[in-house]
């Protein structure tokens, strides 16, 4: 059994320049749940803190991206491993119970040592034993010849690689898989493979999926939560199905609404206004200098995280009106 609990989970990067701190207000009391199975795709504009939450879901904090609240708890059949302000417990389990595949799978994979080295150092380093037998026959389940072993990461195509990244986030069998981005700066094409890809191994294993992307049109018939980000906020969440029938925040509406259909030629148009300034950002809450239905309360105060109806949830003083 899986779950992970996430509470008030507030992280902001503390950056120095020309000798003054600056401080980003990456992630604002964000809160969620999942269980053993689910597939949970956020989305949300570049900058509005998804990847920085995969890094803190992760245990990746450093001295800049800084956890000034909260909490993420994992817990795993009996045993709980928690991240928050004075603690990093889930460095003790990655690869074999929380795994993380990034978007750029060339700086992950040391390009100085062969494919099968990259396996055989994360096997050494969890105590295990080089097994090729095993290792081929996983690299075949997904789509990845044999010989591949033999080969430094810059002889791969892209997909390749992202499929060789995926191999080593899942060859453990983790009960969490973090996938940030996992399908950007590649081809149509191949982008559709690695869907598939992700969408078989979740179907196929227990895993609980945590897919991030800027892209909303590839969440349908993918994941079966849907959470929308903006400005380092969580502002909607909710069955994917529901969410997509009935978006209740403006931006979701605003997103949705900017996905093609076929027969539908009708003029598209952007969100007006720019994302925010995680450095100043607004009053209040931060989606209110482009909403068409702000008002003094929304400058002034940030909404809280309710519930709407059934597990769909919301942050927004005035929410549409279910559909």
């Amino acid at each position: 059994m899986t779950s992970i609990q996430v509470r008030d989970l507030t992280a902001h990067y503390i950056v120095e320049r020309y000798g003054e701190k600056k401080e980003i207000y990456a992630l604002e009391k964000v809160s969620f749940s999942l269980n053993t199975n689910d597939f949970l795709a956020i989305v949300g504009e570049s900058g509005c803190g998804k990847s920085t939450l995969a890094k803190v879901l992760y245990g990746e904090i450093n001295n800049q991206l800084v956890i000034l609240g909260g909490e993420v708890n994992y817990q795993f059949d009996d045993v709980v491993y928690t991240v928050n302000t004075s603690v990093n417990e889930v460095k003790k389990v990655w690869w074999e119970k929380l795994s993380y595949i990034p978007q750029a799978s060339l700086s992950v994979l040391n390009p100085l040592r062969r494919i099968r080295d990259i396996f055989s150092d994360m096997l050494f380093s969890h105590g295990k034993v080089y097994e090729e037998n095993s290792i081929v026959k996983h690299l075949d389940d997904l789509g990845l010849p044999s010989h591949i072993l033999n080969m430094y990461p810059f002889e791969l195509s892209g997909g390749m690689r992202q499929r060789v990244v995926i191999a080593l986030a899942t060859f453990m069998n983790p009960g969490v898989i973090i996938a940030d981005e996992p399908t950007s700066a590649l081809d149509v094409v191949t982008q559709n493979e690695i869907l598939q890809l992700l969408k078989r191994i979740h179907r196929e294993t227990d895993s609980t999926f945590i897919f991030i992307t800027h892209d909303i049109s590839l969440i349908p018939n993918l994941a079966n939560k849907l959470m929308i980000m903006y400005g380092g906020t969580l502002v909607e969440i909710g069955e994917t199905d529901t969410v997509f029938a009935s978006p209740r925040h403006p931006y979701t509406k605003f997103l949705i609404s900017s996905i093609p259909r076929i027969g539908d030629d009708t003029e598209k148009q952007s969100i007006p206004g720019y994302p925010p300034d995680l450095s100043n950002p607004p009053s209040g809450c931060r989606f209110h200098p482009r909403c068409p239905f702000s008002e003094r309360k929304c400058e002034e105060k940030m909404p809280p995280l309710e519930l709407v109806d059934g597990n769909h949830y919301v942050a927004c003083w005035k929410p549409l009106k279910e559909q």
